[in-house]
């Protein structure tokens, strides 16, 4: 997905569930029969009677008249606080539920409001640890295992938030946020078939946002439910016609249904009438996918211009310019971007890459080393100093950068497969002895474990084998073939192996194919468009 601005999802029926808190209390707590108590009880009813009025400011007083006859009445407290909380004073809250909270830790309704302050203010840790406090009182379980389930799935702990909301029952159907969290959780454990019916109940919950139905828009789109996607976009507009995102959402949409002429008309109009870098941005990957290099590099150009201080704007620029030739506009654009934010770790490695592209290679060492030093993980910077070093011919060097890396980086699959690689051309340049053979192997068979769909991997694999075992070359190249079906070097390699073997039929025919498939390639090249000006 491109980078779009996302709305926060409303947070409106936390007042209802203060407001419950605070009404609850009557039937759950007794005052302490200390002298007032009639006065107490009469503030009370008056209190919350004008709370449910709406008359907060006056509710306030009566509670506050009360507690000056009684003022460790933890009814009165927690109402007090509910009071402030719903007039957005968030200190006063907090003080009011925690005072009654150190005379009675037991006291269930202040520490729910407690933990729906905190939820409502962003302090999620807190929140966590007192909604698991309230999942062991019965009748709070519900609530608080779907709060638990929305903070899970924050945290992308998805596995663990279903868990929450399904405890929760069907009062996750009852307030926005969880229906799209549940929805959000069950999407990213691969069961959309489940997500799409949750999020159809969204319409049926009180209290729903123009930013929920946007929400509600991007997880039907990743649920390939682009009809309802586009739905709800109207809705969001309908209740909120200012909204942020909502046309550049709709492009999104547009776009991923195959309509991505009239996604680019969308764009072209969101940002002639109000420039936005992310908007910016979005229309320069739609104008690259349909070819329109021109409008691409302008609005990226014009997305940096916006927003000087956004890496992701040059990142982009300059790696279109790469893709389509300009290496020194891809330099360029990078150094710009490192003018403006010099400690840029994406940006050094980009600047490194393209002195690498353009043979300035001792300079891209250098580069890439300044940024390996930026930041703990620095997989990336290393990786492109490796390649960097074999393609100045210091494959030692290189082998000796990737081998001190994957001690640290040891799941990376492309640095298996590279370091791999490099043994082999080194075998290929001094002659491949059985201990090379071995860890070339070991390298390679590593790549492929943790990454099986990865047809580099077979191929070089192949290499190994095609002078002493024809049968496991064979078998990775075909291996290659069956993940990448148009692989011009093992299609070459398996007809050649093909026609040694007698296969002479089916030889001649991958080497008619292999041929045919270069020409394509090399005339689609010439045809390719190229980011010739550099300004």
């Amino acid at each position: 997905m491109y980078p779009v601005t996302r709305s926060q999802p409303s947070t409106a029926p936390l007042a209802g569930l203060l407001l419950g808190a605070a009404l609850v209390a009557t039937a759950s707590a007794q005052n302490s029969g200390v002298s007032g108590r009639i006065q107490a009880e009469q503030s009370y009813k008056a209190g919350m009677g004008l709370v449910q009025e709406g008359r907060l400011q006056a509710a306030l007083t009566a509670f506050q008249q009360g507690l000056r006859s009684d003022p460790s009445n933890r009814i009165l407290l927690n109402a007090l606080g509910a009071t402030y909380s719903l007039m957005g004073d968030s200190q006063q809250a907090e003080r009011c539920f925690l005072r009654v909270l150190a005379g009675d830790p037991r006291f269930v309704p202040a520490r729910k409001n407690l933990a729906l302050e905190y939820f409502k203010t962003g302090r999620f840790d807190l929140a966590r640890r007192e909604f698991e406090q309230l999942a062991q009182d019965g009748a709070s379980q519900p609530v608080a295992h779907l709060f638990l389930g929305i903070l899970s799935a924050r945290r992308h702990q998805y596995a663990e938030a279903a868990a929450h909301f399904e405890k929760s029952g069907d009062v996750v159907f009852h307030y926005p946020q969880a229906i799209l969290a549940l929805s959000q959780s069950l999407l990213a454990l691969g069961r959309p078939e489940r997500c799409w019916p949750v999020l159809d109940r969204l319409s049926e919950a009180p209290g729903v946002a123009a930013a929920d139905y946007l929400e509600a828009s991007r997880l039907y789109a990743d649920c390939g439910h682009y009809s309802k996607a586009l739905e709800m976009i109207e809705r969001a507009r309908q209740k909120d016609p200012a909204l942020p995102s909502l046309d550049e959402q709709r492009a999104v949409i547009l776009s991923r249904m195959g309509r991505t002429a009239e996604a680019l008309k969308v764009l072209e109009l969101v940002t002639a009438r109000e420039p936005h870098a992310d908007s910016l941005n979005l229309l320069a990957h739609m104008a690259e996918r349909v070819g329109d290099l021109a409008l691409a590099v302008q609005s990226l150009r014009q997305a940096a211009e916006l927003a000087p201080e956004r890496e992701e704007n040059y990142l982009d620029y300059s790696t279109l310019c790469l893709d389509y030739g300009n290496y020194p506009l891809a330099l360029e654009v990078a150094e710009v971007g490192l003018s403006r934010v010099p400690r840029s770790y994406r940006l050094m490695v980009q600047r490194g890459a393209v002195l690498d592209k353009l043979g300035r290679r001792a300079e891209a060492e250098r580069v890439l080393r300044r940024a390996a030093a930026l930041q703990p993980e620095n997989s990336e910077a290393l990786l492109s100093l490796a390649v960097t070093q074999s393609h100045d011919g210091h494959l030692h060097e290189a082998i000796e950068t990737l081998t001190a890396a994957l001690a640290r980086f040891p799941q990376n699959y492309y640095m298996h497969y590279y370091l791999g690689n490099l043994i082999v051309q080194l075998g290929e340049r001094q002659g491949l002895t059985p201990t090379l053979l071995a860890r070339a192997t070991d390298e390679l068979d590593r790549a492929i474990r943790l990454n099986p769909d990865f047809a580099d991997s077979y191929f070089q694999l192949a290499k190994l084998y095609l002078k002493t075992d024809s049968k496991a070359a064979e078998e990775n190249l075909l291996k290659c073939l069956a993940h990448d079906p148009r692989h011009p070097s093992a299609k070459y390699e398996l007809g050649r192996l093909y026609l040694r073997t007698g296969r002479r039929d089916q030889g001649r025919q991958l080497l008619e194919e292999f041929a045919a498939e270069r020409e394509e390639e090399k005339v689609k090249e010439e045809q390719r468009p190229r980011i010739e000006a550099r300004r």
